[in-house]
C-alpha cells in the first residue's frame, strides 16, 4: 500500500512540475511573439514622407531613411552622442509627427508607452479611444531615468500626442 501511495504522489508531483514547465514555455512564447509584433510596428517603413533640404541633409548625415518610428527615435535619443544641432533635433521631431500622421492614414492606430518602475510591462494591449481600436505598445523600462531616456520619452510623447489628436478627429 505504501508503494502505491508513493507511486501516486510521485506521479502527481511529476505532472505538476511538467504543467508548470509548459506554462513557462508558453509565457516565453507569448513574450517573444509580443517582441516580434512590437518590432514590426516600430520598424514599419513609411513611404512618401515629404522631404525638404534639412531632412535630406539629415538623412545623409545619419545614413538613414528616417522613415520608421525606431529610426527617428534612436537618432533623437542619441542626439548628443551624434552631435546633432538643435535644428536637426527639431527636424527629427517634425519627422516623428509626420510618421504618426501616416500611421493614421494607413489605419495603424498605435500608442507607445514606456512602463518603467519596479515591474515594467512589455507587450501589446488594445484600448478603445474615440470608438476606435488602438494598439498600445508597452515597452518596459527601468527605474533609472537619464538624459537619453528623457529624450526617448519626449519623442514618443510627440508621436502619441499627434496620434491621439488624429484619433479624436
Amino acid at each position: 500500500m505504501k508503494k502505491i501511495i508513493f507511486l501516486i504522489l510521485t506521479l502527481l508531483i511529476s505532472y505538476s512540475i511538467l504543467a508548470q514547465n509548459r506554462d513557462i514555455e508558453y509565457d516565453y512564447y507569448t513574450g517573444e511573439l509580443s517582441d516580434i509584433e512590437i518590432n514590426e510596428i516600430l520598424n514599419f517603413p513609411i513611404s512618401n514622407l515629404t522631404e525638404n533640404k534639412s531632412t535630406t541633409e539629415l538623412k545623409k548625415k545619419l545614413n538613414s531613411d528616417l522613415n520608421t518610428v525606431a529610426s527617428v527615435m534612436i537618432h533623437y535619443k542619441f542626439a548628443k552622442t551624434l552631435k546633432l544641432t538643435s535644428e536637426e533635433q527639431i527636424e527629427l521631431e517634425k519627422r516623428m509627427i509626420k510618421i504618426a500622421d501616416k500611421f493614421v492614414e494607413l489605419d495603424k492606430l498605435v500608442l507607445i508607452k514606456l512602463t518603467g518602475g519596479y515591474s515594467p510591462i512589455f507587450g501589446i494591449k488594445e484600448e478603445i479611444i474615440s470608438n476606435r481600436k488602438v494598439m498600445v505598445l508597452m515597452l518596459g523600462g527601468d527605474c533609472v531615468t537619464n538624459e537619453m531616456e528623457r529624450k526617448q520619452e519626449k519623442i514618443y510623447s510627440l508621436f502619441n500626442e499627434q496620434m491621439t489628436k488624429n484619433i479624436a478627429e
